[in-house]
């Protein structure tokens, strides 16, 4: 049946492109066997069903040969959309695949929001979510009504996000995260409570050197956490303790 279906419906196309060329669409979109009756969303985790439903204004009269472009326009306005692509499946479905903004690290602005790679304010509740994110010093507040923050938080912010691809176990670790001196990053760890300097495009191989300057100075003196681990200097790693004395390694 299903393919009959079709098969007529590929004949009632030709014949109408046939008879009014590229009017088409316009023609058709006033017919009810084209009205949208199936919405496939793929791509959801924060994002509600109802909320793109909404945002793309589909009701009982819109037609499968509505605007594609418009509806992915309109989209992109959401802030938890970041990609979006709307397709028709004739003869009434819409199929729409939503890439979302995903949450990398919390600031205070000054209540506490989650942030995107972008440095884009997301409207989620980190209470409702129990983001386990680090919070990151915006150091001044996003211009009033701005969802984007200040350009020097985007850069702390993307950096945070690379850190996260490039090893999710140490930004796990780490709890607040702010610039240092020259454009280095400060990050402080918890349990243990350490400081990591970092350079700006820190390695994997240099993070790791970190972590196990770190494990060895907590097997050579148990309960002595060292105050600071310095990886600024290229080809060391100073261990500063809260005595004041530094050790290379």
């Amino acid at each position: 049946m299903r393919r009959e279906l079709r098969i007529l419906l590929v004949t009632v196309l030709l014949g109408a492109a046939w008879t009014w060329g590229p009017q088409v669409p316009e023609v058709l979109a006033g017919m009810e066997a084209f009205r949208v009756t199936e919405i496939e969303i793929e791509g959801l985790r924060y994002l509600k069903r109802s909320a793109v439903l909404e945002t793309m204004r589909v009701g009982p009269e819109t037609s499968v040969w509505g605007d594609l472009d418009s509806w992915a326009e309109a989209l992109l306005t959401h802030p938890l959309v970041r990609t979006v692509q709307v397709q028709r499946r004739i003869p009434h479905t819409l199929v729409i695949s939503i890439g979302e903004r995903v949450p990398v690290a919390l600031v205070s602005t000054p209540t506490v929001e989650p942030v995107d790679r972008d440095g884009v304010r997301l409207p989620l509740d980190p209470a409702e979510h129990s983001f386990d994110l680090p919070l990151v010093d915006v150091g001044r507040a996003p211009a009033a009504g701005s969802r984007l923050l200040p350009r020097q938080a985007r850069e702390l912010v993307a950096e945070v996000a690379r850190l996260m691809s490039v090893d999710i176990a140490f930004l796990q670790m780490v709890s607040e995260v702010r610039w240092g001196e020259r454009r280095s990053i400060v990050a402080r760890g918890v349990d243990p409570d350490v400081v990591f300097l970092l350079p700006l495009g820190v390695s994997p191989e240099r993070l790791r050197e970190g972590l196990n300057a770190l494990a060895h100075a907590l097997s050579n003196a148990p309960g002595e956490v060292p105050e600071v681990i310095d990886l600024r200097f290229a080809d060391q790693v100073v261990v500063r303790r809260t005595s004041g004395k530094a050790s290379d390694s």
